[in-house]
């Protein structure tokens, strides 16, 4: 049976898991994590982000900052900013991951690929119509070249590209 209060469900769960295995255990970092992530779609955003910092933090300290546990920290901590209204910082975020995830995955990895692309949307967002537009049309080279013309995520950076030129 589902739990009623998905926030106190994620506490449980941390609670538990740093008894369990202790604070700086890659199951205690994930279950902060989701806690986070539950914080978020709750709207407690301010929570939420004082949370994800701080796991993004330990799990750098703990696991490494090119773990896959730090980097999706990381980008659960970008969108908190993006939906914060904190466009610039979500924008350092999202860069430091994709440069992260190049280091930890490759430059060709669909995951890097894909945090290029939501890079190049939030520098939009931003603003910076010339650099996004620059930025997708360099990941959709790549994208075209390591996953093919028809994959969701070169489809999904040329639809962006296509908005950042419609808005030029």
């Amino acid at each position: 049976m589902p739990e009623a209060d998905p926030l106190q469900a994620r506490r449980t769960a941390v609670s538990l898991a740093t008894s369990r295995f202790g604070p700086q255990h890659r199951e205690t970092l994930k279950a902060r994590n989701l806690l986070g992530f539950a914080l978020h779609r709750a709207g407690e955003l301010e929570e939420a982000e004082r949370e994800l910092r701080g796991t993004k933090n330990d799990c750098a300290r703990a696991l490494g900052p090119a773990d896959p546990e730090t980097l999706f920290g990381q980008s659960l901590l970008a969108y908190v900013l993006l939906d914060s209204g904190d466009l610039r910082e979500a924008v350092n975020q999202q860069r430091m991951l994709v440069e992260a995830s190049a280091a930890a995955l490759g430059e060709r990895d669909p995951v890097t690929l894909g945090r290029r692309v939501n890079h190049g949307v939030l520098l939009h967002h931003l603003g910076q119509r010339e650099t996004a537009e620059q930025e997708q049309r360099a990941t959709l080279a790549v994208c075209g070249e390591a996953l093919g013309e028809r994959h969701p995520i070169t489809t999904g950076c040329r639809s962006s590209l296509e908005t950042i030129r419609g808005n030029s």
